[in-house]
């Protein structure tokens, strides 16, 4: 079974997305970009899915770092925000994720986003 971590600030969020993808993936979660890195590089996760808007370390400065790791710059990213507006989603954009989502995200619309990027 595929293995995605959560990195997310709100345990509401990973809950969620925890009961979105659980008949389908093993979730791994962290409430935060340095606690995630650490989990990142220890299981190895097929996917990761990242929180952009997060206090002490942001989504962006999470997904540099784990694109500078050799452990996990070949994991694949999907950033999610609850921000619509075009700067940030150009910001978003720049970081060259493998796929960006807004939150709420709908379960089929999740879903099938990870699939194209794990069967790529």
């Amino acid at each position: 079974m595929k293995r995605i971590l959560l990195i997310d600030d709100s345990m509401i969020q990973r809950r969620t997305l925890n009961m979105l993808l659980q008949n389908n993936y093993e979730t791994l979660m962290a409430p935060s970009g340095l606690e995630g890195i650490k989990i990142a590089k220890k299981e190895q996760p097929d996917l990761i899915l990242l929180d952009y808007d997060m206090p002490i370390m942001s989504g962006k400065e999470t997904f540099r770092k784990l694109q500078n790791e050799d452990e996990t710059k070949d994991i694949p990213v999907i950033f999610l925000t609850g921000v619509d507006d075009r700067e940030d989603v150009e910001a978003v954009l720049k970081c060259r994720p493998q796929g960006y989502l807004l939150k709420p995200v709908e379960q089929d619309r999740l879903l099938k986003t990870i699939q194209k990027i794990l069967l790529d």
